[in-house]
C-alpha cells in the first residue's frame, strides 16, 4: 500500500457508508474546525481541495462548527468567494508581525482583528451571517467573575483555579464559563448537550467580533467585549471548552467531516494533558477525520507542524520560512485525500475507529 501524507480515520457508521456507497459530498451534513493557532497551516491546502473541488457547486445547507482557528477557516468557506479568502487568511496569518518579542494582548489583538477585515472585506461579514448553504457556528465563551477580568493579576488565578476544577472534572468549566455559541440562521443547526451553552445569531454586525472572540486566547489576547446581540461579557477563546470538541453535540443527519492537524481529538483547552478523556472509537460513530500522517509530520522541518512557540523560538526569517514551506509540503497531504476520495481507495485505506480504540494509536500503527 502507498504511504500517504494523510491518514483517514473513520467511526463505525461513517465507514460503513464509504465501503457501501463511497464517499460524496452529499454524504456530509456537518464539517468541524478545531482549535490550534498555526497548527492549521500543515491542513491549509487540505481547505483549498475541500472548498474548490470535494464541496464545489454545494447546493444542500450543512452546519459548520469551529473554535479559535477552526472558527476563522469555517468563516472562509460561508464568503463569496471562500478561495480567496483562505488564500487571505493564510498570507496573513503567517505574515503577522510585532514590534516585540513579547507584544501585549491589544498588540495582538489588533494584528488578529486587520486579518478578519482583510479576509472580510466590506461585504463578508453579510455574506458569512446570510449564506443559505454554509451554516456557520463560531464557539466562544463567556467568563465569570473575575475570568471576564483584562486584569492579570485577577486573570491568572481564575484561570488556574478552571484549570484545577477541570482536571477533578470537566462539568465543573459551567461553574467557570459560559460557552456562547454564535450561529447562521433563526436557530442552530448544532446544539450541545453538555456544559451551559448560549445561542447568539449571527448577523453582519458580530461576525467579525465573535470570530476574533473565538480565538482571543486568555492572557496572549484581550477578550472581546458583549459583541452585538450577545449577552453582556467578555469573550474568549472556544477552545477553553471545545478545543478540538468530544463530539457531544447533536447536528444534522449525515457524515461528520473533520479535517484536523492531529489523528486525535482533545476535548477542550485544558485537557491536553489527561489521555483519558481524549476522545475515544465510540464517541465517532459517524465522523471522518483528516489529518497529516505521523510520517509525513516526521519529515518537517524541526519534526513538527507549527504552533505559537515558533513565536518565540525562531526569528521572523526563520518563522516565515518554515511556515511557509509547512503550506507547500500540505500539497501532498491535499492531493492525497483528493486522490483517495476521486478514486474510490478511501473505502479501502480509511482506518475504522470503534469502541475504547485511541484514534492516535490506530494511526500511528498505520
Amino acid at each position: 500500500m502507498k504511504q500517504r501524507s494523510c491518514v483517514v480515520l473513520a467511526g463505525a457508521n461513517a465507514a460503513r457508508r464509504v465501503r457501501e456507497e463511497g464517499l460524496h459530498p452529499h454524504q456530509v451534513a456537518t464539517l468541524v474546525g478545531a482549535s490550534g493557532g498555526p497548527k492549521w497551516l500543515s491542513i491549509s491546502q487540505l481547505d483549498r481541495v475541500l472548498i474548490g473541488e470535494f464541496f464545489r457547486d454545494r447546493e444542500m445547507p450543512i452546519a459548520t462548527l469551529g473554535s479559535s482557528i477552526g472558527s476563522f477557516r469555517n468563516m472562509c468557506y460561508a464568503t463569496g468567494n471562500p478561495l480567496a479568502a483562505l488564500e487571505k487568511l493564510e498570507y496573513g496569518y503567517i505574515n503577522q508581525t510585532y514590534a516585540s518579542d513579547r507584544p501585549t494582548p491589544g498588540e495582538v489583538t489588533a494584528a488578529g482583528e486587520k486579518i478578519l477585515q482583510e479576509v472580510l472585506g466590506s461585504t463578508g461579514a453579510d455574506e458569512v451571517a446570510s449564506n443559505p448553504v454554509w451554516q456557520s457556528h463560531f464557539v466562544t465563551v463567556r467568563g465569570r467573575g473575575p475570568l471576564g477580568s483584562e486584569k492579570k493579576l485577577l486573570l491568572a488565578p481564575a484561570l488556574l483555579a478552571s484549570a484545577l476544577a477541570n482536571a477533578v472534572s470537566r462539568s465543573s468549566l459551567r461553574a467557570f464559563w459560559d460557552r456562547v455559541v454564535f450561529h447562521a440562521g433563526d436557530q442552530p443547526a448544532v446544539t450541545f448537550a453538555n456544559l451551559t451553552t448560549v445561542n447568539t445569531r449571527l448577523s453582519a454586525d458580530n461576525v467579525c467580533p465573535s470570530v476574533l472572540a473565538s480565538g482571543s486566547i486568555p492572557l496572549v489576547m484581550a477578550g472581546v467585549q458583549t459583541p452585538p446581540g450577545a449577552p453582556a461579557g467578555n469573550y474568549r477563546d472556544g477552545g477553553i471548552t471545545d478545543y478540538h470538541f468530544d463530539l457531544g453535540f447533536h447536528h444534522p443527519q449525515g457524515l461528520v467531516l473533520y479535517p484536523h492537524f492531529f489523528p486525535y481529538l482533545v476535548p477542550g483547552w485544558f485537557d491536553k494533558s489527561f489521555r483519558w478523556r481524549w476522545v475515544r472509537g465510540g464517541a465517532m460513530q459517524n465522523v471522518l477525520l483528516v489529518a497529516p500522517s505521523p510520517q509525513w509530520v516526521a519529515k518537517l522541518p524541526y519534526g513538527k507542524i507549527p504552533d505559537r512557540d515558533d513565536f518565540v523560538k525562531l526569528t521572523t526569517e526563520e518563522r516565515l520560512r518554515y511556515w511557509n514551506t509547512v503550506v507547500e509540503a500540505g500539497k501532498s497531504v491535499a492531493e492525497d485525500f483528493f486522490e483517495l476520495w476521486q478514486t474510490g481507495a478511501i473505502a479501502d485505506e480509511m482506518i475504522e475507529v470503534g469502541g475504547n480504540q485511541a484514534p492516535h494509536e490506530l494511526a500511528l500503527t498505520a
